[in-house]
């Protein structure tokens, strides 16, 4: 016999009960998501040297390129992931993998540094809306015990799709130059979107926010695929509120400003490091190749640092342990910015920093999967992301117009490690002050 039950007791059933093959086919999946995000947010990063040798142009000129698709990402996280509230979160998911593969395409064509920052910002565009939307995707299809695993497995693609970019760039661009890079994010892009079709259903909160006999329905037929065929939804017989109006009602402005915050100095200071590092490493006479291997070694590394965070997460507290990685940030920059010229010197600080940058990671996104609830996850997710967007992609232009003003590499990370010290004092205080879930 089929128990109707208020959606409420279903989302406490569903973090009781252990996950099924179907969640845990969609939390993988999930993870492939970000690992497309990061082969196509750090495909740039990689083709920046040789772009720089190929086209004649300056570190201004060049940074203007390394932030427009971290713009691009900022518009897509604050516009298009709310749209994932209303419209549905599987749906936005395919529609930004087509933003990002049409993106790619267009820069591996691109002509000038004008029609090259042109095409970023429309791949930023698809990769903003998809982190936001991934992050409550991962977190809502996890029970609890495995969900802030989950979701630092989610953030963990991100190093990955890096890892491998920077091992196929290495590889491309000495015999097909720095376009087959773009080419490369576009082909595995257009590859995931099957998978996302097979693998990806709609989120149980989605589906449970809207309401309605279509919405109560499909989430009654998700719930059999979980392997609970003796439970259906009951309507609630109201509606419910959904999107930036709860995201910023009286109880739950504070973790918004708070997580806001923190984002905007961890992102600038995650993508000082993500954007710079191989035209660093160039400057110190490596070639291109050696760079991308060094970016690479970064992102493997940081595997193991964002795999120990959200072990760590449960038992020591998800904000704290966040903060404490957050720290390691700042202080391995300002050992990056400081570092002899030597190859190994720079491989070894590299997968430092990779350590902490995406241990850091790991540990916000699950900060803020704990911030929000079901309904307002996406809008949330999405607004703080995005304020962390708006500053990755002024970080850039920033730290390319001050090398070009003189600026060492020592003052510059030193300046956003001091960011870094800041973004930690935030995560302590919200430990402190707790989450809304």
């Amino acid at each position: 016999m089929t128990a109707h039950l208020p959606l409420d007791d279903i989302r406490r059933r569903l973090d009781a009960a252990p996950m099924s093959g179907t969640q845990i086919l969609a939390v993988a999946t999930t993870i492939l998501l970000s690992a497309v995000d990061g082969f196509d947010v750090l495909s740039v990063t990689f083709a920046a040297p040789a772009i720089t040798h190929d086209w004649g142009i300056d570190k201004a000129a060049l940074g203007v390129v390394l932030s427009a698709g971290l713009a691009g990402m900022a518009a897509g996280s604050f516009f298009l992931a709310p749209l994932a509230d209303w419209l549905g979160r599987r749906g936005l998911v395919i529609a930004s993998l087509i933003l990002m593969a049409i993106g790619s395409c267009g820069s591996a064509a691109a002509g000038s540094i004008g029609v090259l920052t042109a095409w970023r910002v429309v791949t930023g565009l698809g990769i903003g809306a998809c982190i936001s939307v991934i992050n409550p995707l991962a977190a809502e299809f996890a029970n609890a015990r495995r969900r802030p695993f989950a979701v630092a497995l989610m953030s963990l693609g991100y190093p990955a799709g890096g890892l491998v970019g920077g091992l196929v760039a290495a590889a491309l661009m000495p015999v097909h130059g720095w376009r087959a890079v773009f080419v490369a994010g576009a082909v595995a892009t257009i590859a995931l979107m099957p998978v996302v079709l097979l693998f990806l259903p709609e989120s149980p909160g989605f589906l449970a926010a809207r309401g309605g006999t279509h919405h109560l329905a499909r989430l009654d037929r998700l719930l059999a695929r979980f392997g609970h065929h003796d439970i259906a939804a009951q309507p609630s017989g109201r509606p419910r509120e959904i999107g930036y109006r709860l995201v910023f009602a009286p109880d739950r402005i504070g973790t918004t400003l708070r997580l806001s915050v923190a984002n905007l100095l961890v992102a600038s200071v995650s993508y000082y490091l993500l954007s710079w590092l191989p035209q660093l490493v160039a400057d110190t006479g490596q070639d291109a190749a050696t760079a991308s291997l060094i970016s690479a070694t970064m992102s493997l590394i940081g595997i193991v640092g964002g795999l120990l965070v959200g072990g760590l997460a449960n038992r020591f507290g998800q904000s704290r342990v966040t903060a404490v990685a957050v720290i390691g940030l700042g202080l391995s920059i300002a050992a990056f910015g400081a570092a002899s010229l030597s190859t190994m010197s720079l491989f070894v600080l590299a997968g430092l920093c990779g350590f902490c940058l995406f241990g850091s990671a790991a540990g916000f996104y699950g900060v803020l999967a704990r911030g929000f609830g079901d309904a307002e996850r996406a809008s949330g997710s999405g607004f703080v992301i995005g304020v962390g967007r708006v500053s990755s992609a002024v970080s850039p232009l920033l730290a390319g117009y001050l090398f070009a003003a003189g600026f060492g590499r020592t003052g510059v990370s030193g300046g956003f490690a001091a960011a870094a010290l800041v973004a930690a004092a935030l995560l302590f205080i919200h430990a402190r002050k707790g989450s809304v879930r």
